[in-house]
């Protein structure tokens, strides 16, 4: 992903897909890949949102708030990171409104799976390295 503003299609059902940057502690070597949708709040209104960074963005398509939101993350965790210390600032929580919102929508979708027998909807690519300030990108269905 040398451009964040591309939004890359799932292989098997063409969805666009959100390409969500993975933390891994240095010391414990464990990995997290940070939580981000998108949905559509009004007809032709898309949000795209990371709830372990509280950042939003809006397009009038999927891919235009992907696009933007991908950017986003990527943006805020390298000047997080170039500050030093990270405390208070990664993760940083959206509301518990938004992290609600985010884990029916998921489970909905999972009960939905598994009743109609579809692919998981999870791609893996890593595009940058993890060791330094630019996190390793995973992508995944919104």
């Amino acid at each position: 992903m040398t451009d964040l503003r591309n939004v890359e299609r799932c292989p098997q059902c063409g969805k666009p897909v959100i390409g969500v940057p993975v933390l891994r502690c240095n010391e414990c070597r464990v990995e997290h890949a940070l939580r981000a949708w998108c949905y559509e709040r009004a007809p032709g209104q898309f949000v795209a949102e990371c709830i372990d960074l509280d950042l939003l963005s809006q397009g009038s398509t999927p891919e235009e708030a992907i696009g933007t939101l991908q950017e986003a993350m990527v943006d805020y965790l390298q000047a997080a990171f170039a500050r030093g210390d990270v405390r208070g600032l990664v993760p940083r929580l959206s509301p518990r409104s938004h992290r609600f919102r985010y884990h029916w929508t998921r489970a909905l979708a999972r009960v939905s799976e598994r009743m109609h027998g579809r692919h998981k909807h999870l791609v893996f690519r890593p595009v940058m390295s993890g060791e330094t300030t630019n996190p390793t990108i995973r992508l995944a269905h919104c």
